[in-house]
């Protein structure tokens, strides 16, 4: 941290403190409700016995079997979601008018309940098909990523828009000299909200499956049918793991993208 800013540095320091603060608070909260709520059902195991679980669980292949299986659908649901969000992006910009349509159909897939979605898309696929787990994953990303991908693009410099028209450059090079970068920052954070979204979008659609019989999904209902609370309670932080390292993954290749965008000099816009 040596080559950072005196600012850079008590942000982190600060960004640091509040997180270990929040994660001590919600252990304790957590201890709390176990030790006095569910002492005698044992529904809320301690953070301890969730904590021991969790550990051993990653020493288990059959755990990193599931992450992947899940992570994998999620992977898909994640690209395909993204790509369709970013090209509905770019024909709206191009045909300003289809806004209207574009922002609505997205909030109609936002609105639309996944758990009703779910069951037609395994009805209408193969049995053993996982299409239901990517497509939920799909749909969890693609509002997100559309509203993110048009404030970007809307954002870009009207000064540097007016020199690209000037050098005689049309919609598409405005949009590729100029909107896309401007857009950057905002793209990528849609990305990084996307994430997780889409790893729970994955866990969920493997609660409809069938014929499959692996994937962390499939494991927090067998949990839940065998009524292990711990197994419950690991696998759900198991889930919340691998959903934090998507994002943290994410966030930085944002951070470099970013950064890359804002050191790209002005006569980028005039090549």
């Amino acid at each position: 941290m040596t080559g950072l800013s005196t600012p850079r540095r008590a942000w982190l320091a600060g960004n640091g403190a509040y997180t270990t603060l929040g994660v001590v608070t919600l252990a304790v909260v957590w201890w709390l409700v176990s030790a006095i709520g569910f002492s005698r059902t044992g529904f809320v195991p301690t953070p301890l016995s969730v904590l021991v679980r969790f550990a051993a669980n990653l020493g288990d292949p059959v755990y990193w079997n599931a992450i992947a299986v899940t992570a994998l659908e999620a992977g898909k649901g994640y690209l395909w979601g993204n790509v369709l969000a970013f090209a509905v992006a770019v024909v709206v910009l191009m045909v300003p008018w289809l806004e209207g349509i574009a922002t609505q159909t997205a909030v109609i897939a936002s609105c639309i309940p996944l758990t009703a979605i779910a069951p037609l898309v395994v009805l209408m696929s193969d049995t053993s098909s996982r299409a239901a787990s990517s497509i939920l994953a799909a749909m969890m990303v693609f509002y997100t990523t559309v509203i993110g991908s048009l404030l970007g693009f809307k954002a870009a410099d009207p000064a540097a828009l007016d020199v690209v028209r000037a050098y005689g450059g049309g919609p598409w090079k405005r949009l590729v000299k100029v909107r896309l970068v401007a857009a950057i920052p905002n793209i990528m954070a849609a990305l990084r909200i996307a994430a997780p979204a889409a790893f729970t979008g994955a866990v969920l659609g493997e609660f409809f499956l069938s014929g499959v019989d692996s994937g962390l999904g499939i494991m927090l209902m067998a949990a839940q049918v065998a009524i292990q609370p711990q197994a419950l309670w690991a696998l759900t932080l198991l889930c919340g793991a691998v959903a934090g390292i998507g994002y943290a993954v994410v966030s930085g290749i944002a951070a470099v993208l970013t950064a890359w965008a804002r050191g790209i000099p002005s006569s980028w816009s005039r090549r």
